[in-house]
């Protein structure tokens, strides 16, 4: 491949024209079209700076016997293109708007704003289908669900009116005013200008790569004005703070991927305890195939590289389609299962008992759920039985224990070891048992009739003495609030009064500076009339 061709498609694949191309060489349009010719060939300081636009050695450019030139692609995604087209779609609106004369302008805006009222009538009949929807589904119930349901169906279709209504708006405008040729000449004129005064220098110096972004920039902004500049400056914004932002939503989906490892892990120990669960087993390894393509998408976006999109679409097809056999396979092992809310069969009870000697003070906590038993044969003693399972939980009377006081044992943290033992056994036989009974306690308290009462009365005491402090705590709070409060009037008050002083006295110095400013006047009157 010649060097001409070559200069032609890598100034293609650059997306730059002649005109571009020679003003970052500071050449003439006429020269660049010379060399893509064939007609003439450039000094070497000129190649030099070809090799740093164009990314590409010095060989690959000039050596005829290398035919395919590695051309470094455009690194940009949908989310790029969006903001571009947006952005060029203002510049171009700006453009046309900086060409108008005061009349045009004055005629381009009462036009659209006669297009915008017209738009905004259409939104009657899409008003009308938002209440009939919305009243169809309030017929069902009045509840939360359905208030929600029909905020969804009203927020949905104002929506729709509306993206409607900004397409539709833009798109009058495109066609009257944007693809008018008689502003876009006027916008082709203002550049072929441009282009003709920088083709008339032609400065030979080699270009640092600065050089060549300071040079690009002019240019723009030469060609296009400032609100080029402005323009690109608030796409560079815009893609900041979406980078930002995406880099945010990468945090929770990292989590994700932590936890299903986490779970990818469990599940092996599971099968290797005999607890086989196909749809788990399946379903964990594809959501992490999802998940690290979620996260692959995000970092593309946010380095800016160009994605591989049929292998994206496919893997994430295939781990879609697993996804939803699995959940699928999920359903049927959780209906396979049966669910018992009661203690596990294999769980042993326990019991503990401690015997007090009955006294005027004694209660027993009235945070716990005791259960009094009448035993007359108890003349001066109460016996305090707890029931409750040794294997998950551990139960003890504290030795320093003393008549009246109120927590009367000392339970220990639930052994997760062996409810989780317990868990894997149930699961092999696809039982699932209510665990968290495993950590009751059954208190059962014997005394004779007289003494149940005494108990129950002091416990009656203490709540009702506890009842009151709470009581007493809140008006306590409240009078302290009051007493702030009266204190801020006070102060206000005393500013009140101090500002109150300051306007009078300002108003008397108002009233003797206006009195001398009469008498000024009458002083000055009488020497006038001398």
């Amino acid at each position: 491949m010649s060097f001409s061709e070559k200069l032609q498609k890598l100034r293609k694949a650059n997306e730059l024209s002649q005109e571009g191309l020679a003003d970052l060489l500071d050449v003439t349009r006429q020269s660049v079209s010379k060399w893509e010719s064939g007609q003439t060939y450039p000094e070497m300081d000129k190649l030099l700076a070809m090799c740093k636009i164009f990314k590409c050695s010095l060989d690959d450019l000039t050596n005829d016997e290398i035919t395919d030139v590695k051309i470094e692609e455009k690194k940009k995604g949908n989310l790029y293109t969006f903001i571009d087209s947006v952005l060029d779609f203002i510049n171009k609106t700006y453009q046309t708007c900086k060409g108008m004369t005061k009349n045009e302008f004055l005629q381009c805006f009462v036009t659209m704003f006669f297009v915008g009222i017209i738009l905004a009538f259409f939104y009657l009949p899409f008003d009308a289908i938002s209440n009939f929807f919305c009243s169809t589904v309030q017929m069902i119930g009045d509840n939360g669900f359905v208030y929600l349901l029909s905020k969804i169906i009203e927020f949905i279709i104002n929506t729709c009116y509306y993206l409607l209504f900004i397409i539709i708006y833009i798109y009058i405008f495109q066609i009257v005013y944007l693809n008018n040729e008689k502003y876009k000449n006027r916008v082709v004129e203002k550049k072929e200008e441009i282009i003709e005064e920088e083709n008339s220098l032609e400065v030979n110096e080699n270009i640092s790569d600065h050089e060549i972004k300071v040079k690009k920039r002019e240019r723009h902004e030469k060609v296009l004005g400032a609100g080029d500049a402005i323009f690109r400056f608030l796409g560079s914004i815009i893609m900041f703070l979406s980078k930002c932002f995406v880099c945010f939503c990468t945090i929770p989906i990292l989590m994700i991927l932590f936890f299903l490892c986490a779970g990818l892990l469990i599940t092996f120990y599971l099968l290797c305890k005999g607890v086989f669960y196909i749809s788990i087993l399946i379903g964990i390894p594809f959501a992490i195939v999802f998940t690290i393509l979620i996260l692959e998408i995000l970092f593309y976006f946010i380095l800016g590289k160009k994605r591989n999109d049929k292998r994206i679409i496919i893997t994430f097809l295939v781990s879609f389609i697993g996804l939803g056999l699995s959940f699928g396979m999920l359903v049927l092992d959780i209906g396979s299962i049966d669910y018992i809310d009661d203690i596990p069969k294999n769980a042993e009870v326990s019991t503990i008992n401690r015997i007090y000697t009955m006294t005027e003070d004694l209660y027993f906590p009235f945070f716990y759920d005791i259960e009094y038993i009448s035993d007359n044969k108890l003349e001066n003693e109460v016996k305090v039985e707890i029931e409750y399972y040794e294997d998950y939980v551990k139960v003890y009377f504290p030795s320093d224990l003393q008549s009246g006081y109120n927590n009367y044992y000392i339970a220990d943290n639930i052994s997760i070891k062996n409810i989780i033992t317990q868990m894997i056994t149930d699961l092999k036989d696809r039982t699932f048992y209510n665990y968290g009974k495993l950590n009751e306690v059954k208190i059962k308290v014997y005394a004779n009739d007289n003494n149940i009462t005494i108990l129950k009365d002091n416990y009656q005491k203490l709540y009702e003495e506890w009842e009151e402090n709470h009581y007493q705590e809140g008006i306590d709070d409240y009078e302290r609030r009051i007493t702030d409060l009266e204190e801020e009037k006070s102060n206000l008050e005393n500013e009140k009064f101090e500002l109150e002083s300051k306007i009078e006295e300002l108003e008397n110095e108002n009233i003797e500076y206006q009195n001398k400013i009469e008498d000024y006047k009458s002083r000055l009157q009488s020497i006038i009339e001398e």
